[in-house]
Parts: structure tokens; C-alpha cells; sequence
């Protein structure tokens, strides 16, 4: 069994993770996950009683920019193949929301950096000259190195059968005890729009990603204030005195 292969196995909780890390003599240590685009563990629900991933994008804020933006948002799968395998630092495209939900296998420890410590990060990251992209999966911090800049980040420990929620603009990064299948997929709330999180400059980065593997970018502009105001008005529940609406029964 090789280094890695040991390492790997000895990955049962926080400490044993970044312990194995630090002690690896392989400065390239592999992610050991894949990603599986378009395809989804869910079946398609015809009744709305029923949690439907596919569903999500049709139900948020997306809905009001039109079919053209909405068809290009579908669910994709995260396999980690093992113990101690790692999905780097990314971002939802545009700094969307997203939601993934855990299907089956060890648990999986995030790290989830909000949106307004991404300045921060990114001067943090440009101080050692580099050219790392924050969005694209290109890095793993050490949560030591969070902790001493100050920036603010939570830790998450989801189980199979959980979902995670990332709020628009997040930064995330995780690692896994064992084996599993994971699923994802983006969606917006009207914050989105609110906050200036779909408007923020997108800043170039050294990934090379081939340009047809980039997705569009999203016209802010289809998303006009009284659409989004009546999107909060029909789905939301929320009145113009900002108290909840009641629902009467028949």
C-alpha cells in the first residue's frame, strides 16, 4: 500500500484529515473525486407533495428570467471515491445559491466561507503573488490559516440524508471520511439579485477552463424589480408590511 493509500485510510474525523495532509511527503496528493454533470439520483415528481431537485430552479427567482435561463440550470452528482477525498474551494456559478444533498456514503466536513470574507481571502491569496482562482477548485486552506487572518467561516459535518445550503456569494470546501454520492444544484432567491451578488465583476483567473466549458453569464437585466417583487409577493408569503400573509382553510 502506498503513502497516500495509508493516509487515506486513516481518515476518520477532522484532525486525523489535516494531520495526514501535513504529514505527507506528496505535495500533489490527488482530489480523488469526479464530478458527473447533468445526471441526477432523484426522479422527476409530478406531484409537488414531493421534494423534486429538478424542480428547485423552476420555483426560485430564476423562474422570472425565462425558459432561456432556466433550462441551463440541471442537477449534477459528487462522487468521492474514497477516504480523505477532497472537493476543493468553489463557488455556485455567478454566486448563485445552491443546495447539495448527501445520498449515501462517510460524512463529509465542510468548510463554508460567506460571501463578505471573500475580499479578504482573495487580497490574503494576491499577498503571496499568486494567480489561484477563489471559484474554480484550484484550493484547499487549512482552516489554521483562516483562523489566524480573522475571517469568519462555519463548519459543517453533514451525514447521509442531509442537505447543505450555501447562500449566495459562499465559498466552500470539504473532504470526506469515506466513500459517497453526493448531488447539487443552483438556484436564487432574490437577495441574489438584492445584494449585488449576480452583478459582481467577475474577475479573470488562470484556470484554463476551454471557453466551451464556461457557462453563459446570466443577464441581470431580465430580472426587473416589480418581477422580482411579485415573485416575493406569490412565493415568498411576504406583504408589503413585511408580515407574514396567512393562509385561511376551506
Amino acid at each position: 500500500m502506498d503513502e497516500s493509500a495509508q493516509q487515506s485510510c486513516l481518515v476518520t474525523d477532522e484532525y486525523s484529515f489535516w494531520f495526514s495532509l501535513c504529514s505527507s511527503t506528496n505535495e500533489q496528493r490527488l482530489v480523488n473525486t469526479s464530478i458527473v454533470p447533468n445526471e441526477s439520483f432523484f426522479s422527476q415528481k409530478t406531484s409537488r407533495l414531493y421534494f423534486d431537485i429538478h424542480r428547485l430552479p423552476y420555483q426560485s427567482l430564476l423562474k422570472t428570467g425565462g425558459n432561456k435561463v432556466i433550462r441551463q440550470f440541471v442537477p449534477y452528482l459528487r462522487r468521492a471515491h474514497g477516504p480523505g477525498a477532497i472537493f476543493p474551494m468553489t463557488s455556485a456559478r455567478q454566486r448563485l445559491f445552491s443546495i447539495d444533498y448527501h445520498h449515501e456514503g462517510g460524512a463529509h466536513h465542510w468548510y463554508i466561507i460567506p460571501a463578505r470574507e471573500r475580499e479578504v481571502l482573495q487580497r490574503i491569496i494576491n499577498r503571496h503573488k499568486s494567480t489561484i482562482c477563489l471559484d474554480h477548485g484550484q484550493l484547499l486552506i487549512d482552516p489554521l490559516i483562516l483562523d489566524k487572518n480573522h475571517i469568519r467561516y462555519h463548519r459543517v459535518i453533514q451525514h447521509p440524508n442531509e442537505f447543505v445550503v450555501l447562500s449566495a456569494g459562499a465559498l466552500a470546501q470539504s473532504f470526506t471520511e469515506d466513500a459517497s454520492w453526493s448531488e447539487s444544484i443552483a438556484f436564487a432567491l432574490p437577495s441574489w439579485i438584492e445584494d449585488g451578488h449576480a452583478s459582481a465583476p467577475i474577475p479573470r483567473c488562470q484556470c484554463n477552463i476551454p471557453q466551451d466549458f464556461l457557462p453563459d453569464i446570466i443577464d441581470v437585466t431580465r430580472f426587473k424589480q416589480e418581477l422580482i417583487q411579485r415573485y416575493i409577493t406569490l412565493h415568498l408569503n411576504v406583504t408589503a408590511d413585511d408580515t407574514s400573509s396567512t393562509l385561511e382553510g376551506s
